[in-house]
């Protein structure tokens, strides 16, 4: 991956892997997280908890799934990955999305770290 703090990292490699448990560990207790479509909020959570269960519904929707990191930036405690979407659907989704069908896609995702652990994700696409 490109040079991030090892809170990211880990949590890219704990989402690749659809590690739930994997990715908490790198999320402070109040983590703020926010995913948009263009300028549309599509989903959110507060805290571990809330964000535990948008996790878990994640991995239950696919059969796998990759975020693969193609530029970086990280200043203070922000991190800007650019990312490459792409991940193999497991049932039919509300969106419209079926089973078995692939999705690929170009995103951002924004981290904001505070005492080594991630704070705030903030996905785009």
């Amino acid at each position: 991956m490109a040079d991030l703090p090892a809170a990211v990292e880990t949590y890219i490699s704990a989402y690749n892997r659809m590690d739930v448990a994997g990715m908490l560990g790198c999320l402070t207790e109040d983590v703020r997280f926010e995913n948009y479509a263009g300028y549309a909020l599509t989903a959110e959570a507060d805290g571990k908890d809330a964000f535990r269960a948008l996790a878990e519904m994640g991995v239950a929707a696919f059969k796998n799934r990759e975020q693969a990191v193609r530029a970086a930036i990280t200043v203070r405690d922000v991190t800007l990955v650019e990312i490459e979407y792409r991940a193999l659907v497991a049932q039919d989704l509300p969106n419209g999305w079926v089973a078995n069908q692939t999705v690929a896609f170009d995103g951002r995702s924004l981290f904001e770290l505070r005492d080594g652990l991630i704070a705030k994700i903030v996905d785009e696409v």
